[in-house]
């Protein structure tokens, strides 16, 4: 018997229809349904519940009226919004970083992977475990007084610290054997590419094609959350190098995973070249590369020299792509489709031209 598909209405801002959409796919790859939109518009956002008492009480009657099961809103929510909306809507509230969190803790399977997802999640549940307690301060209101509830809720909250600074510990220690694996390789002197782009632009298919790979892939949101480094070939003259595939970008992604996967992100800085890979199919290519960038921006990462990759050209040339797009890039762009890995012999053209220019100076 199937699992029951849940049902949602998805929330967002005015003018933001596109990461709407990007949210009902986000929502689909949990198995969730989106069965409605409603778009609202926040120039006067209420504090206690982000949206107008107004527009609240239209997304309460329309919650119950089509019988959802989950309001997901494409905004980020605090703990104290969350509570106040769910006394008013009930059922499942999730915000976009609680799903981005959800959808990694289903997609990870390495003790790294794993460990990164759950430390992002609990320190994201923190806040609403101190928030909870506060509220509970108010109710009682009396110096020195604790009820069961509360003597409860501050153990959860002990342990939660507790369990965080193991997760820490334990990331740190994986870290380390990361750091040694990684020293080996700059040891041997072997020339690092790191694979990067939006979430689902084909970063792996891309990585099995320059690998002679056969690792798994899937049309899926965050498919691959572990970074995963292979030997590729380039040509006689420059023989193999090390491709390195890792975890897609979104818009809006939680603060709490950037920080969480910094040490396997590190992997990226410490690259020769980047492979910076677009689904050039996309009508949103153009806002997921300032995405990319912006990431490679925060990590620091913006300086290394970048290929761009426009993957999926055989469905984007039937579309023809956009000129202006291309001229406002200012670099050198090249078309392939890692799928049938056309191309693919250009693009390590290109980089063995790159590899000769270091090689030369």
């Amino acid at each position: 018997m199937k699992p029951k598909r849940f049902k949602a209405i998805v929330v967002g801002e005015k003018d933001s229809e596109s990461t709407l959409t990007e949210l009902q796919l986000l929502l689909d790859t949990l198995h969730i349904e989106t069965i409605t939109t409603m778009i609202i518009n926040l120039r006067h956002k209420d504090p206690a519940t982000y949206i107008t008492k107004g527009k609240l009480e239209e997304l309460r009657i329309l919650a119950e009226s089509m019988e959802a099961d989950i309001i997901a809103f494409d905004f980020e929510l605090s703990s104290t919004q969350i509570r106040n909306l769910k006394k008013i809507l009930g059922g499942i509230l999730l915000d976009r970083p609680r799903i981005i969190l959800e959808i990694f803790a289903q997609r990870a399977t390495t003790r790294e992977g794993k460990v990164q997802v759950e430390l992002a999640s609990l320190q994201k549940r923190l806040p609403e475990i101190i928030d909870q307690k506060a509220s509970l301060d108010q109710q009682f209101g009396v110096i020195g007084m604790k009820g069961p509830g509360e003597r409860s809720l501050e153990l959860t909250r002990r342990n939660v610290y507790a369990r965080i600074n193991k997760l820490k510990k334990r990331l740190k220690e994986l870290q380390k054997q990361r750091k040694i694996q990684r020293d080996r390789r700059i040891a041997s002197d072997s020339f690092l590419i790191s694979i990067v782009g939006y979430t689902n632009a084909g970063k792996s298919t891309l990585f099995n094609a320059l690998t002679k790979e056969d690792l798994p892939t899937d049309n899926l949101l965050f498919h691959t959350l572990d970074t995963r480094t292979r030997k590729g070939f380039i040509s006689k003259e420059i023989g193999d190098v090390l491709f390195i595939d890792t975890v897609g970008f979104i818009r809006k992604l939680p603060h709490e995973l950037i920080e969480a996967f910094k040490g396997t992100l590190e992997e990226i800085k410490l690259s020769d070249l980047i492979l910076l890979v677009l689904d050039s199919s996309d009508q949103e290519f153009y806002q997921q590369y300032c995405t990319v960038v912006q990431t490679l921006t925060d990590l620091g990462a913006n300086e290394i020299k970048t290929i761009l990759v426009l993957n999926k050209a055989d469905i984007a040339l039937k579309n023809k792509l956009p000129q202006w797009f291309l001229d406002k890039l200012g670099q050198e762009a090249i078309f392939v489709s890692a799928m049938t890995t056309w191309n693919i012999d250009l693009l390590k053209q290109k980089i063995a031209e790159i590899i000769d220019e270091r090689l030369s100076v």
